[in-house]
C-alpha cells in the first residue's frame, strides 16, 4: 500500500456518491485537513461537469441513460464518473510549492507523475501536454465534453488523451481533479449530455483508457500505481 509523505494525507474513503465525493474534497480544503491526495470511489455512476458547463446538460435526457448531473465546482465540460473512472483529488493549502499562482503551471507536476504512472503500466509514450502544443490541437464534435478536449499539462498517448484534469482555486487553496479512465464509454456519455452524433466517434478516436491501451490491465493495480507516482512527484517537487 502506498504510504504519503510526511505533512501529506492519503485519503481513501469508502464508496461514496458522486456528491458526497465532490463534497469530501471541499471539506479537507476549507477546515485545512490538507495537503492531502483523495482517492475516490463512487456509486452509482453519474455526470459531473463544470458550473459554467451546467445549463448545457439536460438532467431529464441524462436521467434516460440512468445517470444523476452534478456540478463540480472546477470547471471543464461533461464526465462519465462511474467506477471505470479512476479518480484522484489533489488539496493543496494556499501558499503551498507545488501550488504556484499560475493555474496552468500548478498542473505541471501532476501531468508528469500520471504519466510516469501510466509508463509504467505499460502505456506506451504517455507524456503531459505543454501548453503550445495543447492549445494547437484541431477541434473535433467532442470537443466539448471534458476527454474530447486537450488542455496544458494533460496525458496523451500517441494522439489519444488518457488525463483530464480541472482545478478549483479558494482563498484556502485550491483543489486539483485527476481524472483517468480504465476504459470510455463514449456512447453512454454522448446520449447522457445530448452530444452531437459524430461526437462518441470522435472522443473515442482522440481518448483512451487504461485497458483501452493495454488490454488486461487491473483497475485496482492501475490506481495504485498512478497514486504511488503522484506521491512520488510530490516528494520530488517538495526537495
Amino acid at each position: 500500500m502506498a504510504v504519503a509523505p510526511e505533512g501529506w494525507r492519503l485519503v481513501t474513503p469508502a464508496v461514496q456518491t458522486v456528491p458526497a465525493a465532490v463534497a469530501l474534497s471541499a471539506r479537507l480544503l476549507t477546515d485545512g485537513e490538507c495537503p492531502a491526495l483523495v482517492v475516490h470511489r463512487v456509486h452509482p455512476p453519474a455526470i459531473t461537469c463544470g458550473r459554467a458547463q451546467l445549463p448545457g446538460v439536460d438532467p431529464a435526457t441524462a436521467r434516460d441513460a440512468g445517470l444523476e448531473v452534478v456540478a463540480r465546482p472546477s470547471g471543464g465540460g461533461p464526465v462519465l464518473w462511474d467506477d471505470d473512472l479512476i479518480a484522484i483529488d489533489v488539496v493543496l493549502p494556499a501558499g503551498h510549492p507545488l501550488l504556484p499562482a499560475d493555474v496552468v503551471a500548478a498542473y505541471r507536476w501532476v501531468g508528469d507523475g500520471v504519466a510516469a504512472g501510466l509508463r509504467m503500466l505499460g502505456v506506451t509514450g504517455a507524456r503531459a501536454v505543454p501548453p503550445n502544443e495543447a492549445r494547437s490541437r484541431t477541434k473535433g464534435p467532442a470537443a466539448g465534453l471534458c476527454f474530447g478536449g486537450l488542455s496544458p499539462w494533460e496525458v496523451v498517448s500517441g494522439d489519444r488523451k488518457v488525463l483530464g484534469l480541472s482545478q478549483v482555486r479558494r482563498r484556502a487553496g485550491a483543489i486539483i481533479q485527476v481524472g483517468v479512465p480504465m476504459r470510455l464509454d463514449a456512447e453512454r456519455l454522448a446520449r447522457a449530455v445530448s452530444a452531437p452524433p459524430a461526437a462518441a466517434a470522435d472522443l473515442l478516436a482522440h481518448a483512451a483508457g487504461i485497458s483501452d491501451l493495454v488490454p488486461g490491465t487491473d483497475r485496482a493495480v492501475a490506481e495504485d500505481a498512478l497514486v504511488r507516482a503522484l506521491l512520488g512527484a510530490v516528494t520530488a517537487g517538495s526537495e
